[in-house]
């Protein structure tokens, strides 16, 4: 079996992204591998950002400030017992950036979290996690968060009619 010498794990800060790094702890600590926390700052978000008083490249560098502070807080909070820990800041596509960055870096697993959008969401935003899983040549690790694993059962349930169906059957 192929030692895991680097993990790669792209945040977007939110809650569900940061449930990954529990995995990514897990494996860094069994395998002895350096962590990369890598945070992807869309182009497309710094443009509509642009209409104010600063420059587009002012408003990236702020951006780029506050985002590595906000990696390197993720770090002291959630991978305190890991003894090495890259954080990085790309500028892109997020799924594109995090794809390249692994191939750049040479890591041996990418630990991503899925969001659990569905339906109309899903297919009008698309998902990165899902992009990275597809473009990907190294493995993906996807992890999707309890809160939404049992917000998805319950849908299922709904969308498939199991709930109707057995309040009909238990009235017969």
């Amino acid at each position: 079996m192929k030692k895991i010498k680097k993990i790669l794990v792209p945040t977007d800060f939110s809650k569900l992204s940061l449930v990954a790094l529990e995995y990514a702890s897990l494996v860094s600590e069994l395998q002895e591998a350096e962590i990369y926390l890598l945070h992807v700052l869309d182009k497309g978000t710094s443009r509509k950002l642009s209409k104010g008083s600063k420059s587009t490249e002012d408003l990236l560098k702020d951006a780029e400030k506050n985002a590595m502070k906000s990696l390197e807080a993720i770090a002291s909070q959630h991978l305190s017992e890991c003894d090495d820990v890259t954080k990085n800041i790309r500028i892109g596509d997020p799924s594109r950036e995090i794809v390249k960055f692994a191939f750049d870096e040479n890591v041996d697993l990418i630990i991503i979290s899925t969001h659990g959008r569905a339906g109309i969401a899903h297919i009008l935003m698309g998902s990165v996690a899902e992009k990275v899983i597809r473009h990907s040549p190294i493995p993906v690790l996807a992890v999707k968060p309890t809160k939404v694993q049992m917000i998805l059962e319950e849908d299922i349930d709904e969308q498939l009619h199991l709930k109707l169906n057995n309040v009909k059957r238990k009235e017969n």
